[in-house]
């Protein structure tokens, strides 16, 4: 792809496409990250986060995009319940939300042109930031957690199956 010249021989790097329990669960963090924070570019974020840290680039990229498209609403309403958490408002009503969704839905359509309410803004902002480090950091953890009981389950099990043989 043209675009990722401007990343030079660092996209070539062989560290960018190793499959280990820290390169994955770097990308997991990276992906889901900038994957539940619904702003332009994002993958141009990941790839250049995942070049930064040496992540894995494939699974950073297939998280991003398994979380946005799919999920972008739910992700919206946990961002808004957290905000409204946070500042200690009550629940914005669906009629809110609504207009909400339509100021950003504008605001996208005319390129960043027109109205957004900020005090919701700031509600969702800070919603979506708390969800995307929790998120990041559960499935960094969960991915690490999981490598490491699926390595000393196969080891257990070879460790076993060679007892099994030296005994026959």
């Amino acid at each position: 792809m043209k675009i990722m010249k401007i990343f030079g021989n660092k996209i070539s790097s062989p560290q960018l496409w190793y499959v280990n329990r820290k390169s994955i669960s770097k990308a997991m963090f990276i992906g889901t990250f900038w994957g539940i924070l619904p702003i332009p570019l994002h993958s141009l974020l990941i790839v250049l986060t995942v070049v930064l840290f040496n992540a894995n680039l494939p699974i950073g990229l297939l998280m991003a995009w398994i979380m946005n498209p799919l999920t972008i609403i739910p992700i919206l309403l946990l961002a808004f319940w957290i905000g409204s958490k946070i500042y200690h408002v009550h629940m914005i009503n669906q009629d809110m939300l609504l207009g909400v969704f339509h100021q950003i839905q504008h605001w996208i359509e005319n390129f960043g042109h027109g109205h957004i309410d900020l005090s919701l803004a700031k509600i969702l902002a800070t919603g979506l930031l708390i969800e995307a480090l929790i998120m990041a950091v559960v499935l960094c953890i969960t991915t690490r957690l999981y490598w490491r009981w699926s390595v000393v389950k196969k080891w257990r099990l070879r460790q076993q199956s060679s007892t099994d043989t030296s005994q026959v």
